[in-house]
């Protein structure tokens, strides 16, 4: 084994036993996508992969957050690694150098997440040798080590091609992206000796190292992740979407482009709301005055046009019944939740509270994967 690569190998040990390194998979992505998905569908990441569940446009979204917070760290880890007197000199290589992948490691498990690779832990939830090699991938990427983009498209592929059911961990034999780790890690190793040579000199100026060395961090870390952010953005299209049966995958999907495209027409969402609270006024062949009232005013203070809240209230007080999109108004939890209070409203304005008027609330708050504790908070029930 090379020198370069012994150098790589020791720096990737020291990151992967310290603490907080492994990120979990299902975790990380349900406090992620927790203000975009409701319960029920955060309750699908086990088996499928993030964009099944939500929009390209969020998981981009997060990618670039999570992107910006890494690139902060470990920039101001390395400024305060370099400054003279506090950790000595030429001893804060080592240290500077192993916060500043820490943060690439724990990132590149995060984007890869993102972006539909399976859990690099074991059963144990310990980091697998495949997921090692993996992650020397994943940093070659970032250093623009081409061989490394050729092994990621290779093992997505491979990756693909065993996805049967369930979404799996990481399957792929060690043998079959060993040699390209290697080829990797030879390279970063050759570069990472260059860079802690020039590291090192910027330590030796008496107060201008902590920006020496903060300042080659932030140049080189985000950079590199938003090239791998790109890589495995690109892999996306190797994941078939057999994760879970076609036809249900077809309608989640279709509800999440629509949700997307109404992102700057909030005039969707007011419909579907003012669609529920006509529904639950018509249960009762008897309109009281105080319902008509409220409905009429909630009406009047959206964005819809005249003629769509004309049409509103000529179905008040009939026998039909709107076809409400839930499945809008569940991509997001405040507009559920406030749909359900609209519909509450008109319960109390009617002053009745029938059984009929429960259920059809009751089932509108269970397709919107609102729980009974939040419902009970709205309502009286």
């Amino acid at each position: 084994m090379s020198s370069e690569t012994l150098v790589w190998n020791k720096i990737l040990t020291a990151v992967l036993n310290m603490p907080g390194v492994k990120v979990d998979r299902v975790a990380f992505l349900r406090k992620s996508l927790k203000d975009y998905c409701n319960d029920q569908r955060l309750d699908m990441l086990e088996n499928v992969r993030p964009y099944t569940i939500t929009t390209e446009k969020v998981i981009d979204s997060i990618a670039a957050s999570c992107i910006n917070f890494h690139t902060a760290m470990a920039t101001t880890g390395s400024t305060i690694a370099g400054l003279p007197g506090g950790l000595a000199m030429a001893a804060t290589i080592p240290g500077d150098i192993t916060q500043y992948y820490f943060h690439v490691v724990v990132l590149s498990q995060k984007l890869a997440y993102l972006y539909g690779f399976p859990d690099f832990c074991d059963e144990n939830g310990e980091l697998s040798d495949v997921a090692s090699d993996l992650l020397t991938i994943f940093m070659g990427s970032m250093m623009g080590v081409k061989v490394a983009d050729q092994g990621i498209n290779e093992f997505a592929v491979g990756l693909a091609k065993s996805a049967v059911g369930r979404l799996p961990r990481l399957v792929i034999t060690k043998t079959a992206i060993y040699p390209i780790a290697l080829q990797v890690a030879k390279l970063v190793g050759a570069k990472l000796t260059k860079e802690g040579f020039a590291k090192s000199i910027g330590k030796l100026l008496p107060i201008a190292g902590g920006v020496f060395s903060g300042t080659l961090t932030l140049l080189t870390f985000k950079p590199g992740a938003r090239r791998l952010q790109r890589r495995l953005q690109a892999q996306r299209v190797h994941f078939n979407d057999g994760d879970i049966d076609a036809l249900e995958f077809s309608n989640i999907r279709a509800s999440f482009v629509k949700a997307e495209q109404s992102q700057d027409n909030p005039q969707s969402c007011q419909l579907a709301i003012a669609q529920a609270m006509v529904n639950m006024a018509n249960i009762s062949d008897n309109i009281s005055s105080d319902v008509q009232d409220l409905i009429e005013e909630r009406i009047a203070k959206t964005e819809l046009p005249d003629k769509e809240q004309i049409e509103l209230l000529e179905y008040l007080g009939t026998q039909y019944s709107f076809e409400v999109d839930y499945d809008l108004l569940a991509c997001d939890h405040d507009v559920s939740l406030e749909a359900l209070r609209g519909m509450y409203d008109v319960m109390c304005a009617a002053g009745r509270k029938t059984m009929a008027e429960k259920m059809y609330l009751s089932m509108a708050a269970k397709t919107l994967g609102v729980s009974k504790e939040e419902l009970d908070e709205i309502t009286e029930i």
